[in-house]
């Protein structure tokens, strides 16, 4: 079957799911195939359809990106009767990426500056499948920038430097002008940034920020047969585990921070499971394709719930100095390539065989 147009849009009103075990079954089950449109029914959450369509990991980040423009930044509101789109795994294209942009450097010595009219991207590795050297074309988001700024306006020349030092490209790789964009970082809600860590006030002063290159899920799972929290304030006085290195606003703007919670950070998704599923931890916040794997991994799908109502979905943007003189320019170019990328729906083809290959290499 021919993929739907992904960006329908559809009314979004009501909540039909709620606090779920992970692999769980709708009241009004029907077969759910890949290339076919899929009518949401009363029970139905995301969660609820990705698993029954694909079964796998990376299922629910999957179906809400081939819908996220019809359903808006709040995945557990959907509305019954509604139309999703459920593309199939295999339904891949070629990159159109220009592999020849992409460099790896090994060092963060001082550089030289840009060359004239050359607009200079940064990336580091290890996080795929959104940035990784080992990967095709570096990554998804890599992929999904370099395509994007293949198809800016006024076609400017740009590079694309592999640096594997994250906490160089803020400061002082882009803050000092070696680099215009780093790719790839969270945006945190600056509206409340009195709220916010110190991390997130910095970005939130310092960057300007390209469109969205990818939105993100991220969950809050709990032991399955517990309680379910209807908000987020439910959590104070729970112990909440986290990995380390990971961003914390989405945590922060709803007050989720010591005192009104304890915080743990484990080295790996994994160990944060491994505490809930032993009584160590409350609930873990986490993206849930990365969440899914490490459930599947530990075999305890039906021992953790997804919580529905609790989800976030933090966007993905290339960043650029606020004092970069010429940073309204080059961030115009990236941007009139990004809504070109999507409008062809070559986006979503990159994040397609993106997470395919990532997939099939984690299964």
């Amino acid at each position: 079957m021919k993929l739907l147009n992904l960006f329908s849009a559809f009314a979004v009103a009501g909540v039909l799911g709620a606090g779920t075990t992970f692999s769980p079954t709708p009241a009004k089950a029907q077969s759910i195939e890949c290339g076919e449109p899929y009518r949401i029914v009363r029970g139905d959450s995301l969660n609820r359809i990705a698993w029954r369509a694909y079964a796998g990991a990376a299922s629910f980040q999957f179906v809400y990106s081939a819908n996220s423009a019809a359903i808006g930044p709040d995945p557990s509101f959907i509305q019954e009767g509604a139309i999703l789109s459920i593309p199939c795994l295999d339904d891949v294209s070629p990159s159109t990426a220009n592999a020849s942009v992409l460099r790896r450097a090994s060092t963060t010595e001082a550089l030289p500056p840009p060359k004239p009219r050359q607009i200079r991207f940064v990336v580091g590795t290890d996080w795929a499948p959104f940035t990784n050297e080992d990967q095709a074309q570096g990554g998804m988001i890599t992929e999904v920038a370099n395509v994007a700024m293949s198809l800016a306006d006024g076609k400017p020349s740009y590079k694309i430097d592999f640096i594997n030092d994250w906490g160089a490209h803020l400061q002082p790789l882009i803050s000092d002008h070696a680099y215009d964009f780093s790719l790839v970082w969270f945006r945190p809600n600056c509206d409340l940034v009195d709220k916010l860590g110190d991390g997130s006030k910095f970005r939130c002063n310092n960057l300007d920020w390209s469109q969205p290159l990818f939105e993100q899920i991220i969950g809050y799972y709990t032991r399955a047969g517990e309680a379910r929290p209807a908000a987020h304030r439910d959590l104070f006085g729970k112990h909440l585990c986290r990995p380390s290195g990971y961003a914390t606003f989405m945590m922060e703007e709803y007050g989720l921070v010591e005192p009104n919670i304890s915080f743990t950070r484990e080295n790996s998704p994994a160990g944060c499971f491994e505490g809930l599923l032993s009584g160590k931890y409350d609930a873990v916040v986490l993206a849930s394709d990365v969440a899914e794997g490490a459930i599947a991994k530990l075999g305890a799908k039906d021992k953790v719930a997804f919580q529905d109502q609790l989800s976030y979905v933090a966007t993905m943007h290339a960043v650029i100095a606020k004092t970069n003189p010429n940073g309204k320019q080059y961030l115009a170019a990236l941007d009139s390539g990004i809504t070109k990328l999507k409008e062809s729906g070559e986006w979503f083809r990159i994040v397609t065989r993106q997470m395919a290959e990532h997939r099939a290499k984690t299964k």
